[in-house]
């Protein structure tokens, strides 16, 4: 309703009146306002998808997103990338500045990653604790290393303290990339390389982008 610069739900009833012949001659049609009803509705699927504490998508939104782009990557046979990311150090984190200031952090790296990943049809992700996985359909490797290289130098420019860190006096984040061109397999051997990507990124010193070894599978490659 550009008017009144809202936008309102309405659905529309039609009802046939007929006289005694059978033949119609009117249409009796009732407009109801259901705008509450509809944000409700938006509201309870925002809930059931996105993570309460970090407002991007939960682990759960995320499997079906994951789910959803490999089918849509096989038949067309394009390229997925997947970032696996951990915030270092971050039990020492919490136990320095309390749970209350480990959420604030939590907060800030989510809303730093968002600020990075543009496009509407990427998915960032709470997987679970202090760790991230962001999608990229339709992206390939050296996009993808690209994209995990600004997310973690977006998360340092933040420059929160970390006493407890062994590696800067700041927060930081270990990233994994993986790629792969879809023709078979599932979902899982892409998990599963950028996971292996993303502990590699813990051994070499952390505070890096790590891209993924070439897996057995031939479908997953390395970023």
């Amino acid at each position: 309703m550009p008017r009144l610069g809202a936008r309102i739900y309405l659905t529309a009833d039609a009802g046939p009146i007929y006289d005694e012949s059978g033949k119609l001659v009117a249409v009796v049609e009732t407009l109801r306002d259901m705008t509450v009803q509809k944000q409700a509705q938006d509201e309870l699927h925002r809930l059931a998808t996105r993570d309460g504490l970090t407002s991007v998508a939960n682990r759960r939104s995320f499997d079906q997103t994951l789910n959803t782009e490999w089918r849509r990557a096989t038949r067309e046979s394009r390229t997925l990338s997947l970032l696996m990311i951990d915030v270092d150090f971050f039990k020492p984190y919490n136990d320095t500045y309390g749970h209350q200031g480990g959420d604030e952090c939590l907060r800030q790296v989510a809303a730093a990653m968002s600020g990075v990943v543009m496009r509407s049809s990427d998915a960032v992700a709470r997987y679970g604790g202090e760790e991230f996985a962001i999608l990229l359909p339709a992206t390939d490797p050296p996009g993808a290393l690209i994209v995990a290289e600004r997310i973690r130098a977006a998360v340092e420019a933040l420059a929160l303290p970390h006493a407890q860190s062994d590696i800067a006096g700041h927060v930081t984040v270990s990233i994994g990339v993986a790629s792969v061109t879809v023709s078979s397999g599932v979902p899982a051997q892409l998990v599963g390389a950028a996971d292996a990507a993303f502990y590699r990124a813990k051994h070499e010193g952390r505070n890096r982008v790590v891209a993924a070894e070439a897996a057995s599978d031939s479908a997953v490659q390395a970023a």
